[in-house]
């Protein structure tokens, strides 16, 4: 056992506790083992020195013939506190009657007082009894885990009856654990799964020792689940089986997948210092490229960002700022296998619990027709004899975006425009117009139509100018989401 084994030998003759003690200690000589004995006269001393917290005993030796509480009386005793505590009652008064009451209280073993070979007898009986209780301790620990584990245990016999199910187990499929005892392990399988089980896995645990995979379980009530399953070959040619309940876990794994891969935005995953992890089918595709190429390399020096020093600076600093936990983002030029793209390209710290970056997320989105758009329409914009606007659906016509030829209509810059609440409606459209203009927008909102009005500003500079102004609401479920339009000046004359 190669450790104390700690002794209290209750001996109401100090002669032969000394003796005992000598023959012990001469029988651990060789080191395997060493006795600690502790040795006191009478049982009501030895109930004291089992109840002392600080002092913890693996065995108890006691003879039976003592003055006051015989040995009997004292296993009895014993056996109230400590059930499982060996006890070896060490007697020179050997009978039937006292082996029949030593058994029927309890005793771990039965020894009578003779020569020097019963020391030897003593010595292996208790190094025995104790190897046996912490055996069983040791089982039952493992027992005890077993029957808390949030993991699904159970054991198969040879013909692949469980003999034990854990309540985990049991719960996984519907059962009570009692009700699966004896059944065979295709109680919890479909046909079709019971065959590939039968076919396959086993005798691939079989063949290895152990498998471990997936597997699909049926619980009472029909329905099924997916399993992760491990089988284990025991000595005695039985399984240990170990499940557990991963649908949800599949679930996410197929919506991650969907997610990652079904999109029109690149994606990808890397370490905080910037070394691809991962990239998706878009990404991927674009730059004409497999897994292997980006797999492992500092994303600015992958194919995609080599389309300019700038591009791979870019992504250097991307990579600085959401190491330190700071959302990145800005325009990117990226090559691809057959176009550049512009793309508006972040990089989102993933954190741990403590708040610590563990992960980096690269996206792009694909903005180069965007862009386009943009610069044509800012050009058309530019071009135009007037305004352009978008306004929230209110009297005062809150501008939320206004282009254009602001400045110069109105003297205001477009700035105090947008910052202001109401103030084109009340401020600039002339008082005397105000009400018209107002009745007219919203007969046409209310019937969903366009509109198209004439009515006179008051500039910054106290000028009154007339303007055409054409427009139509903008509709989303919830009603109106804006009014957008046009206003440019009417030449008098």
């Amino acid at each position: 056992m190669g450790e104390k084994v700690r002794v209290l030998h209750v001996e109401d003759d100090p002669d032969l506790a000394d003796l005992t003690r000598q023959f012990l200690h001469r029988e651990t000589e060789d080191g395997a083992i060493s006795f600690d004995i502790e040795s006191v006269t009478d049982a009501s001393e030895g109930t004291e020195r089992l109840s002392d917290p600080e002092k913890e005993f693996d065995c108890v030796v006691s003879d039976y013939d003592m003055p006051g509480t015989n040995g009997i009386e004292f296993l009895k005793s014993v056996r109230d506190d400590y059930p499982a505590l060996p006890f070896i009652l060490f007697t020179g008064k050997g009978s039937e009657k006292v082996a029949s009451d030593a058994i029927s209280a309890g005793v771990t073993d039965y020894l009578q007082k003779g020569g020097s070979e019963t020391y030897e007898i003593l010595a292996n009986r208790i190094r025995n009894s104790v190897e046996r209780r912490r055996a069983e301790r040791e089982r039952q620990r493992q027992m005890n885990a077993i029957e808390t584990a949030q993991e699904g245990i159970s054991i198969l016999d040879d013909k692949g009856c469980f003999v034990y199910v854990n309540e985990a187990y049991a719960d996984l499929y519907g059962y009570e654990p009692d009700d699966m005892i004896d059944e065979h392990w295709e109680l919890v399988y479909r046909e079709q799964d019971a065959k590939h089980v039968r076919e396959s896995v086993i005798p691939k645990a079989e063949e290895k020792g152990r498998w471990h995979g997936e597997t699909t379980g049926l619980r009472a009530d029909g329905s099924t689940f997916v399993e992760d399953h491990t089988l284990a070959v025991t000595d005695e040619g039985g399984l240990v089986c170990t499940v557990r309940d991963i649908t949800d876990e599949k679930r996410r794994q197929r919506r991650y997948e969907a997610i990652f891969n079904n999109t029109y935005t690149f994606v990808g995953l890397m370490e905080t210092d910037g070394t691809v992890i991962e990239a998706n089918r878009t990404a991927l595709s674009f730059g004409g490229l497999d897994r292997e190429d980006v797999v492992g390399k500092s994303v600015w020096d992958t194919y995609w960002f080599r389309s300019s020093e700038e591009a791979r600076e870019t992504t250097r600093e991307a990579v600085e700022h959401a190491r330190e936990g700071e959302l990145y983002r800005e325009e990117v030029l990226v090559r691809g296998s057959d176009r550049d793209a512009v793309i508006d390209f972040t990089v989102r710290p993933v954190t741990d619990e403590d708040g610590e970056v563990t992960l980096l997320v690269p996206e792009g989105r694909d903005i180069t027709e965007r862009k386009e758009h943009v610069r044509r329409l800012e050009t058309l914009i530019d071009n135009l004899p007037g305004i352009v606007y978008r306004c929230r659906d209110d009297p005062g016509w809150t501008m939320e975006e206004i282009r254009g030829e602001v400045e110069e209509l109105t003297g205001y810059p477009p700035s105090e425009m947008e910052a202001r609440e109401g103030f084109y409606g009340e401020e600039v459209v002339h008082p005397d117009d105000r009400e018209d203009v107002r009745e007219a927008v919203r007969e046409a909102v209310d019937d969903g139509e366009s509109f198209e009005i004439t009515y006179r500003i008051v500039t910054r500079e106290g000028e009154t100018r007339h303007v055409l102004e054409r427009g139509q609401a903008i509709y989303s479920d919830g009603g109106v989401e804006a009014i957008e339009g046009f206003i440019t000046e009417i030449k008098e004359g």
